[in-house]
């Protein structure tokens, strides 16, 4: 007899990488929500928990990938990979949602990147991420979310480093053409979430999707960016944002340029996910990092 599931208890869910930037922001989006029963499992211990027990349906509902992104280039991520493979081709492997991101394409296409475009990465990066994403979509069931440029404002973020950077006094010098759109990991975090819970509750969606933060801007853009907001708090950064001008001219001045930036229609016509603008995230997280030091 096929045991019914209770519609009212908590979702149980296994998040791999609950350490990671992304792993806290999903943790803590959703706090005090008892429609989640978290298994907790940091980095260190995310191969030990696979080969577990309890990577079962009879013990949780889904498994949340927020591990690969920040491990990919670990030595012992091609063993997470093997173990992988073994869990997702099991018969009682719960559903599975890896986070992956737009580093799997090369960035050479000249409009925003589809799901069904070829992941054509060339690097270690990009090779290990498509691997695992074939991996997760094995299983017709599983979800692969695809992300931007992802920042938090933790201490080794790119936000936070740029800041740490103007007090110290160091010149601020990026030379990188790309253009992208950035996305906070608090904004991942909502968007998942919803997917993981209208799949349990029915929705039959499954396969990639890619959602990133509304507005592309170029490398440069999002450098300026943050000086821009800065400088309100540290007359520093705009004397890092005035001596930027010259860069940035050069860079505008470039042929070859990388498009890192997601479409995002799918989700909107599967799920119901609007984008959402990354600059006041971006402003309130550096306003904090000030306050806070």
């Amino acid at each position: 007899m096929t045991k019914q599931r209770d519609i009212n208890a908590p979702m149980k869910v296994v998040l791999l990488g609950s350490d990671t930037e992304l792993g806290r922001a999903i943790l803590n989006y959703y706090d005090n929500d008892f429609d989640f029963d978290w298994l907790q499992t940091p980095c260190d211990e995310v191969i030990s928990v696979l080969r577990s027990s309890i990577i079962d349906t009879q013990y949780c509902d889904a498994v949340i990938d927020a591990y690969s992104l920040r491990s990919v280039t670990q030595d012992d991520y091609q063993e997470y990979l093997e173990i992988l493979k073994q869990v997702v081709g099991r018969e009682q492997c719960p559903l599975m949602y890896m986070l992956s991101g737009v580093q799997v394409f090369t960035g050479d296409k000249d409009a925003s990147y589809l799901e069904n475009d070829e992941a054509n990465g060339r690097s270690r990066h990009a090779k290990r991420l498509i691997e695992a994403e074939s991996i997760v979509l094995s299983s017709d069931k599983n979800i692969v979310l695809r992300t931007g440029w992802l920042f938090s404002g933790a201490q080794d973020d790119f936000v936070s480093n740029t800041i740490n950077l103007v007090k110290k006094g160091v010149k601020i010098e990026f030379h990188d053409t790309a253009i992208g759109c950035p996305t906070p990991v608090t904004d991942v975090a909502r968007v998942l979430l919803s997917v993981v819970k209208q799949r349990h509750y029915g929705a039959q969606n499954t396969g990639i999707y890619h959602y990133c933060c509304s507005e592309e801007v170029s490398w440069m853009g999002l450098v300026e960016a943050v000086l821009t907001t800065s400088s309100q708090f540290d007359v520093q950064a705009q004397t890092a944002l005035e001596s930027m001008g010259d860069t940035a001219s050069a860079l505008e001045m470039a042929i070859e340029v990388k498009r890192q930036s997601l479409s995002c229609r799918k989700i909107f016509n599967h799920f119901g996910i609007k984008q959402r603008s990354w600059r006041p995230v971006l402003r309130g997280l550096i306003k904090d990092l000030y306050q806070q030091a």
